[in-house]
């Protein structure tokens, strides 16, 4: 009896990329079942409403009036077992850009994004993927990053296929929003910094995980929370 092929969205962000004061960028996607999304959107808007929070989902705009909702997010997330996240932790002194990336950061950049989704598409599966947009040089760069998963798939995968990806903006997408919000604990966690709200939240997501740290390399069967602690060029 055949399988049936089952069809996710991924959603994509980064952080700290061009962050000279961050040692460590992070590269991460929310993975979901695609017939899961509206249910899911409609769920966020819901503790959004609870908590009087009436703004997009930012990292960057965390702080103590709001730890309630970023806390209920934070278990959302966690009881959910449709959603999946995936990140890539990378410290940007070991890339080596002349030797590897031909000089070419933003070329560098899409090579971790290819890192980071590669080990995420599995047999009997399609995809969509959603990239936050990102302002680029070369305007192929989401095309060339969809060429080199195809030709990943083709000789590593059976069954599999990205049916579209293409980069949008996150202000109007709920999900993109989520998956920058978890990136942005893991940067956070990622690049030493003194004690505020932003590192209650981080705190909150290790210890409701159990884990000692968000940064270490997770085992590649944990679909949950799953890092990859990328460890220089070769």
């Amino acid at each position: 009896m055949s399988m049936q092929m089952q069809v996710f969205n991924i959603y994509c962000d980064e952080t700290r990329v061009e962050n000279p004061d961050s040692a460590r960028m992070v590269i991460g996607a929310v993975i979901i079942p695609r017939l899961a999304k509206n249910t899911l959107v409609e769920a966020i808007g819901q503790i959004k409403m609870k908590h009087g929070f009436y703004q997009p989902i930012k990292w960057n705009k965390v702080g103590t009036r709001y730890l309630g909702f970023y806390r209920e997010l934070i278990d959302f997330f966690l009881t959910r077992p449709e959603i999946m996240f995936r990140c890539i932790i990378v410290d940007k002194s070991r890339v080596r850009y002349d030797v590897f990336h031909d000089d070419d950061h933003e070329l560098a950049f899409f090579k971790f994004y290819y890192l980071m989704l590669r080990e995420r598409l599995s047999d009997m599966n399609e995809y969509h993927i959603y990239l936050d947009r990102k302002p680029t040089r070369d305007k192929n760069r989401a095309r060339s990053l969809k060429a080199f998963l195809d030709s990943y798939i083709l000789l590593h995968r059976h069954n599999c296929n990205i049916r579209h990806l293409q980069s949008y903006p996150s202000r109007p997408n709920a999900m993109i929003q989520l998956a920058d919000f978890l990136i942005g604990i893991v940067g956070h966690a990622s690049n030493p910094a003194s004690h505020s709200a932003k590192s209650e939240v981080a705190t909150y997501l290790r210890e409701q995980l159990h884990r000692r740290t968000l940064c270490q390399t997770s085992p590649l069967k944990e679909t949950k929370c799953n890092v990859f602690v990328w460890e220089g060029d070769r």
